[in-house]
């Protein structure tokens, strides 16, 4: 058996839009590649279209990486390699995951692994939030190997909660003062226990009456505790909520809305 170096690896369009912000560039498919013929093809994590996955603070998260793999002798086999830090070598996190290879012709298969994410054993560090990059290990027909060490990446991210929304005084007068608040909290890995997200913009948002979209009416940063708070006047019955959007290093989340009768 032979190791080759780096195969050819092909990038979806939609995945080259996600990577224009990543500071993990490699060459072009082509350019200082071997000869192998080994291709990977369409890698998916998680089945999400922005590669993402959230982590609960104690629990195991398992998830999907898979892809599509050429090579001249076929496929016996495939792992995928995913690792945090500035390169493999200096990896301060690492998983791994074994492909089920499923044969679509006699040079192709379709390969997917299912990987474990556990604060307990690989992410025992909240600072491991954030891009991993996938490195993908293909064995052909003939036991050469091939590391597909190219741009694709997951992000892994500390999961997020939103309370419930509690908006005070009920009833309210028309044009009284309404006190909306709600708390924020994030996975703490290190800390194995949900933790105040502290810092971070939410949004107020209203909706009159019981159907229709929600708009927004503030933004609002939650405080050392977790808590989002802020007063808004009341106009007609509707309901009330606070929604987070993503960042680089959580998820997003909404809260249910609390429904206010106006007097």
């Amino acid at each position: 058996m032979r190791r080759r170096a780096t195969a050819a690896i092909a990038t979806a369009a939609a995945f080259s839009a996600v990577l224009g912000v990543a500071a993990l560039a490699v060459p072009a498919a082509g350019v200082g590649q071997d000869d192998s013929g080994t291709k990977f093809w369409n890698i998916d994590v998680n089945h999400d279209r922005d590669y993402t996955v959230g982590v609960a603070a104690v629990q195991k998260r398992v998830f999907s990486v898979s892809a599509t793999v050429t090579d001249p002798d076929g496929v016996q086999g495939v792992t995928y390699e995913l690792w945090h830090g500035e390169d493999r070598a200096t990896a301060d996190g690492v998983m791994t995951g074994a492909a089920h290879c499923s044969k679509l012709d006699e040079t192709t298969s379709y390969c997917e692994a299912l990987v474990t994410a556990d604060p307990s054993v690989n992410l025992r560090s909240n600072a491991l939030a954030g891009v991993w990059t996938i490195t993908p290990v293909a064995t052909d027909g003939a036991g050469n190997v091939t590391r597909g060490d190219g741009a694709y990446l997951a992000r892994i991210k500390r999961q997020t909660y939103m309370s419930q929304t509690v908006a005070t005084p009920q009833p309210v007068k028309k044009g009284q003062n309404l006190t909306v608040k709600a708390q924020m909290t994030v996975a703490g890995w290190e800390q194995g226990k949900n933790v105040p997200l502290i810092g971070h913009q939410v949004l107020l948002q209203y909706r009159k009456g019981t159907t229709g979209a929600f708009t927004t009416l503030k933004k609002i940063k939650t405080d050392r505790n977790g808590w989002a708070t802020t007063t808004v006047p009341a106009t007609a019955d509707g309901g009330y909520r606070y929604d987070f959007a993503t960042t680089s290093l959580t998820t997003a989340t909404t809260g249910s809305a609390d429904y206010v009768d106006v007097k």
